[in-house]
Parts: structure tokens; sequence; C-alpha cells
């Protein structure tokens, strides 16, 4: 089979920007656009949080109708390309509309606004990423070439990373309509190139291949043992994350007292860690496995993050230490294990796909994307939820609730290391083994 072009595995892999940024500013932003005590209320905490939890768990279900219609879809375009064609354009214009509320006080219309948009904003993630991330095997069949692209990819992800970084500054230059314009053309820029570069190949499938139902290809993966461990444990990592990442335009704003361009200062050192350690794990993966670096990366997560809550005691212990340094130096000591979180869990689940492959005789990248959904961003969900009833009290900031998230952040993270403990497939001699039991990888 002929190898993709060095374009062609850069316009495939520029979607990893969009797919990472949309994400991270929707998790840290999108609660403080429409809950901002004392600034602005447009919407109670406790309706928001309901209303961005609605969200996630609609999209939990969508992601795995969306993963078997791209399955089992059939068309002269391939199985993948329609959906990220006819997506992309809806899903940057949505976004957009998510910081433009009717009003700019609190009243219902805002409520219904923002429930309709969050709605329609996760729907067409959905329709773009999971048919995305379930085209990789149809553009090559080669393993190396996979592990190139899946490498751009993340070098992607982390320049999406980068891009979040600057939204505090963009939206506090240019506002909140600056920040989903922005995003929305990073969005259209790094999705489009896969549509207009990136072929899929006719015989990376068999499309006399028997459709499966919805239903059963839910059942089929929900019985993957392997798969099982993995998305409860990145589950819980997700949750984690996601209530950190939350919380930090609150601690700079309410806790240290500072402007919203501050969150740069703090997200700037999580950031450099991740560039650099991002390395490092690809290093540990291929030379110890990446069982040991997941293990490294959830535990180390655990143990580091709680050092947020003791800047409560920082000035006792070490006087005259600034407060925003220490919590800059505190993110940048969590960016070490979270650069592993940038591509170990997409690596994992591709061994699980290879497992599935040699049980079912299918290759059903999509719907694996789709079920981790269900869990994934359900959780993630809960998180918002679980951040509005601990870091705000009626209309006020509870200063002793933004002291608490990290303690609770770190039990999520712990818990995710506890379930990896039990993930049974292992690498060993360039080949996969769950117990004695080689997995035959099709090549």
């Amino acid at each position: 089979m002929k190898k993709l072009s060095l374009g062609q595995k850069i316009a495939y892999s520029m979607g990893g920007m969009a797919m990472n940024l949309t994400n991270l500013v929707i998790a840290q932003w999108i609660f403080k656009r429409y809950t901002d005590p004392p600034n602005v209320m447009l919407v109670g905490a406790l309706a928001m949080s309901i209303i961005v939890f609605s969200g996630r768990a609609s999209d939990a279900i969508t992601d795995p109708i969306i993963g078997n219609w791209s399955d089992n879809f059939r068309s002269r375009w391939g199985r993948r390309i329609p959906f990220i064609a006819w997506g992309t354009i809806p899903f940057a214009i949505v976004f957009f509309l998510l910081w433009t509320p009717p009003s700019e006080t609190m009243g219902w219309i805002n409520v219904v606004y923002i429930f309709v948009m969050v709605q329609l904003y996760f729907i067409f993630y959905t329709i773009v990423v999971t048919p995305y991330l379930g085209l990789l095997p149809e553009i090559t069949s080669d393993l190396d070439e996979r592990v190139n692209i899946t490498t751009m990819q993340a070098v992607f992800v982390m320049l999406g990373t980068i891009a979040f970084v600057a939204m505090g500054v963009i939206k506090e230059k240019g506002g909140w309509m600056a920040l989903g314009g922005v995003v929305g053309v990073i969005t259209l820029i790094s999705f489009f190139p896969t549509v207009f570069f990136v072929k899929e190949k006719k015989d990376a499938i068999d499309y006399n291949q028997e459709k499966t139902p919805l239903w059963e290809s839910i059942r089929m993966t929900m019985s993957n043992r392997p798969f099982m461990y993995l998305v409860i444990s990145t589950s819980f990592y997700w949750f984690a994350l996601n209530i950190m990442l939350m919380l930090i335009p609150y601690w700079v704003q309410n806790y240290l007292g500072l402007k919203e361009s501050a969150v740069s200062v703090i997200m700037g050192p999580f950031l450099a860690a991740n560039l650099v350690f991002f390395f490092v794990f690809n290093w540990v993966s291929h030379e110890k496995g990446k069982f040991l670096a997941y293990q490294i990366m959830a535990l180390g997560s655990a143990l580091l993050v709680p050092l947020l809550s003791l800047s409560w005691f920082i000035p006792k212990i070490i006087p005259g230490m600034d407060l925003l340094l220490y919590s800059s130096i505190v993110m940048g000591l969590l960016g070490i294990p979270v650069a592993g979180f940038s591509m170990l869990p997409f690596a994992v689940l591709s061994d699980v796909v290879d497992y599935d492959e040699t049980i079912s005789g299918k290759r059903r990248e999509a719907i694996y994307f789709g079920v981790q959904a269900i869990f994934q961003k359900t959780i993630i969900g809960l998180s918002i939820f679980a951040f509005g009833l601990v870091a705000i009290v009626g209309d006020k900031i509870s200063i002793h609730g933004l002291m608490v998230v990290p303690l609770i952040a770190a039990v999520a993270f712990f818990i995710a290391f506890l379930a990896f403990t039990r993930y049974p497939i292992r690498e060993r001699g360039g080949e996969l083994y769950l117990g004695d039991k080689l997995i035959n990888r099709k090549k």
C-alpha cells in the first residue's frame, strides 16, 4: 500500500489542535462566562451545572450512535470524511455562539439559550471528532506509519494547548466574542485539511463486511475486559483534570485577587512541562512499556495536585513566598504527569482495538471512541456539577471550596491509578499479550 505523503500526514494530524483546544476552552471558561459572582450572573450556578452536565450526558448517548453509524457508513468519499466535511462549519459556528448570550443580565432566556447551545456544541463535536479519530486505520494500515501520524497528532494537540494558554489574554483584550471567534476559526483551519487532502483508501476496509447493529456493537465493546479497565481509569482522570482546569480562573481572580490574564502565567509552566515531558513519556513507553508509563502518569498526578491546597499554609511555612509563583510551580509540576495523558490513552486504546479484532474479526475503531465517551463525558459532566456544588455557594465563591477542589482531584487521579492496575494487556518483545496469550495484530 502506498504510504501517505508528509503533507497528508500533517493535514490529518492538524485536527488534534482543535479537538484539544475546544475541549480545554469549554472546560475552563464556559462556566465562568455564565456564572461569575460577584461580577455577573447570567445563569445560576446550580442551573449552569445541570445544563453542562445534561450536555455531557446527551453527548455520551450520541457518541456511540455516531460511532456505529460511521463504522457502518458507505459512500464514494469513504466512511469518515463526509461527517467531517459536513459537520465542521456548524461546529465552528455553534462554538462562537456559545459565548454570545441574548442578555447580559440573569433571566430565563439565557437559561434556554445556553441549554440549546451546549446541546448543539456536543452534538457537532461528536459528529466531527468521533469519525475523525476512527479515520486513521482507513488511511494507512502500516503500523509504523500510524505511530508517526499519532506522534504528529500529539504535536498539534500540544499546539492546541499553547493556543489555550493564550485564551485568557485574548478574552481580556477582546472579550468573549473574540475568544469564541478565534477558536472557531482555528477549528475550521484544523479539520478542513483532512477533508481536502486526505483520502480514505478503498482497500482499508471490507465494504462487503456485514454491518453490526448499534446495540450489538455496544455489547461487544463493553464485553472487552481490557477496554473496561482502561475507560474507567481514563474517565476518572478526565474528572480530575477537568475540575482542575475549571478551578484556575477562579483561583486567579477570587483567591489570588489578580486579573484573568494571570491565568496564562499559571498555565504557562503547566504547558512547558507538557511540551518537555511528552517526549519523556514517549521514551518510557518505548523502553518500559505503556503500562508503566500510564501508572507513573496517574499516580504522579494524584501525589502532586494536593500541593495546590497547601498554598493556604505556605505564607506561614515560607514567609514572603508569592502565591502566584507558588501556584505556577505546582501547576508546572502537575504538568509533568499530565503530559503522558496527551499520548498514552490513544496508544493504549489502539492495543485494545487490536485485541478486539482478534476476537471479533472486525475493525470497529469509532464505536470504541463512542462507547468510551459514554463514560468519559458523563463523568466530565459530573466534575462540572461537583465544582459548582463545592466552589460556589449561592451567589458567592467559596474560598474554602476552592481549596477543597485539588483534594477531590487527587482522589479521582488515584482511582484512575487503581483502575489501571487491573488492565491486563502487556508488551513483550514488541508484541502484545493478554496473560500468556499473544494478540496477533493484522498488518
